[in-house]
Formats: C-alpha cells, sequence, structure tokens
C-alpha cells in the first residue's frame, strides 16, 4: 500500500472514529450542548484535525442524517428485492421497524434534522441531503406503485390519500416515541397493529 492510501484510510478511519463519538455524546445530551471541544477531547483528536473533517456540528448532523436514512433506503430495497409479496402491510412494518428497532438513534436522527442550519452546509452536501430524501420518497411511491398498480390514475385524489397515510404512520410513529401521550402505559405491539389497521382501512378506500 503506497503513501497515497494510507493516508486515505487514516483520513477515513479519523473520520469514523469522529461520527461515533459524536453520536455517543448525542446519546447523552441535546445537540445544542455538544461541542467540537467535546469531540477533540474524547477522540484525543485537535479541533484542527477535525476541521479539517467537518467545517461545523451542521456538517456531523448531516452526515448522521445521511447515515440512518441510509438505513430505511436499504430497507426499502430489500422489499422491493422480495417482490412486494407482503404489500402495503409489509412497508408499513418496514417503516415501524425502522422507527422502534433503535429508538435512541431514531430520536437522535429526529434531533439532528431539528438541529442543523442549512446555511452552515456546503451546496454538495446540502444537495445530497435533498437527493437522498427525494430518492426515499421516490421509493415509496414507486413500491405502492408496484403493490397497489397505477394509484394515480384510480382517482384525481388518489396520490393524496397516500401521502397523507404516509404522513400518519410518521406522526403514529414519533407521538409513541417522544412520548405524547403524557407517560400513559402503551403496549408497543397493540399500538401498531391500531396504527396499521386504520392506515389500512383508509388505503383500502382506494380499490
Amino acid at each position: 500500500m503506497g503513501v497515497k492510501e494510507r493516508k486515505a484510510r487514516e483520513f477515513k478511519r479519523r473520520e469514523e472514529e469522529i461520527l461515533s463519538t459524536a453520536y455517543k455524546l448525542l446519546t447523552q445530551m441535546e445537540p445544542v450542548q455538544m461541542t467540537m471541544e467535546m469531540i477533540a477531547e474524547q477522540t484525543e483528536i485537535g479541533r484542527g484535525t477535525i476541521y479539517k473533517h467537518f467545517k461545523s456540528k451542521d456538517e456531523i448532523y448531516a452526515h448522521l442524517i445521511l447515515r440512518h436514512r441510509d438505513v430505511l433506503s436499504r430497507r426499502f430495497n430489500e422489499i422491493e428485492q422480495t417482490g412486494n409479496s407482503g404489500g402495503v402491510p409489509q412497508l408499513i412494518r418496514a417503516y415501524m421497524d425502522y422507527c422502534l428497532k433503535d429508538p435512541v438513534a431514531f430520536a437522535i436522527h429526529k434531533r439532528c434534522v431539528k438541529q442543523y442550519l442549512k446555511s452552515n452546509l456546503s451546496d454538495e452536501l446540502l444537495g445530497t441531503l435533498n437527493n437522498q430524501k427525494d430518492e426515499l420518497v421516490q421509493k415509496v411511491e414507486k413500491l405502492l406503485r408496484q403493490i397497489l398498480g397505477d394509484f394515480p390514475s384510480t382517482s384525481p385524489t388518489a396520490r393524496y390519500f397516500l401521502y397523507a397515510g404516509w404522513g400518519m404512520l410518521r406522526g403514529a410513529m414519533d407521538s409513541m416515541l417522544e412520548d405524547l401521550f403524557n407517560g400513559k402505559p402503551m403496549d408497543e405491539k397493540a399500538y401498531c397493529q391500531a396504527v396499521e389497521k386504520i392506515l389500512l382501512n383508509g388505503i383500502s378506500d382506494l380499490n
């Protein structure tokens, strides 16, 4: 391995360490509380070196967002590869699993989304974030087309039915994970079954 390759590998290793440390800190505090100094202290990497990787905390948040969304993107790819045999319920459960399998990771993702400033990101990084989000929306729509057929042609409001359903699913998961029910006892399985039933009853009106 040449000098250039070793330097590139070391650069990548440091970047991974910085992101892993930032994630660990965010399990203990809000994004606004985390500082570059904390990351430098935990990693024993100088602040100047950290800024060679990430120009601001906002760039760190952006990279953590990209990584978390990639988990959902891969799950959608798996559904597509299986031929959508589970239909709409499989798609709904995939998103529920994404949210509930690692609620700490999901909470950190949500806080980073709320915290990062677009003005502190390069055009390239901001474009990557926007493209990834657009691709996720397109994957959802593509899967729904494959499952339900050419749904936009079934009625003028079909597309909005599906978009509203997807928004309600996200809201239902947020409500449980952010404890918007004020600590009331929740059976996770029963709650998810109720959400699924409500959504599927609404989607069935498209047929």
